[in-house]
């Protein structure tokens, strides 16, 4: 299908928020990505084409794409994507993936490192729409003060009691035993990590020693830049 580009604006200095129309009916689940095609000039060798996390929930009816842009080191495709003027339209297609929530009444702990706020973003934004909020604790770890989508998040603990938000800034880490000693009843809850693979498999591996099981344990990371 083919979306149209309604706004752009930047969330931090270096992340951005690309909001596309659908030009056709078109529906997802929180937390799913979709791909994207930007034919341009002399593109890298991964190509044309990306998959990036709706950052949106359904209800929102648009599509957020927001991604961390680095001047010098950014992909071919991702300058693509920032030269794209409103009005813009490009193709997007096959969104997928199963970092979704498929049952609230479950406790949670969702992790994420940087940019991998946004799948969790869609998460809250839709269970919040729905009141279906009942026990989530996110840890939010971020390499500075810079929160993407703080002021939402913010937002959304004042209308659910039931959500909290940790903020972990850099040098410190999250590993289990900040969880353990933060989060009640860790090893019954479900947990969900996003963000750049390292972190995934740094915290996955902390976590996996300290008892969570394997079979609680759901993850998406980011490629890069």
């Amino acid at each position: 299908m083919k979306v149209e580009l309604l706004e752009k604006y930047h969330e931090t200095e270096d992340v951005i928020s690309f909001i596309f129309k659908p030009l056709e009916e078109f529906g997802w689940k929180a937390g799913q990505f979709i791909y994207y095609k930007i034919p341009h000039d002399d593109p890298d060798g991964r190509g044309v084409m990306r998959h990036f996390t709706i950052a949106s929930a359904p209800h929102e009816n648009n599509i957020r794409l927001t991604t961390r842009f680095f001047e010098e080191e950014g992909s071919s495709f991702k300058k693509a994507l920032n030269k794209l003027e409103i009005g813009n339209q490009v193709d997007a297609f096959s969104h997928e993936g199963s970092f979704i929530v498929d049952d609230n009444r479950d406790k949670y702990i969702f992790i994420a490192g940087g940019i991998g706020i946004t799948p969790f973003r869609s998460i809250l934004m839709d269970l919040s729409y729905r009141n279906k909020i009942s026990d989530i604790i996110l840890f939010y770890g971020n390499r500075d003060k810079n929160i993407v989508f703080k002021d939402e998040l913010e937002k959304i603990i004042a209308n659910n009691p039931g959500l909290k938000i940790q903020y972990i800034i850099s040098p410190v880490k999250i590993d289990f035993e900040i969880l353990d000693r933060e989060v009640p009843g860790l090893l019954d809850r479900r947990c969900y990590i996003s963000g750049p693979m390292k972190m995934i498999k740094s915290i996955e591996q902390s976590i996996i020693r300290g008892g969570v099981s394997t079979k609680k344990i759901k993850t998406d990371y980011f490629s890069g830049y």
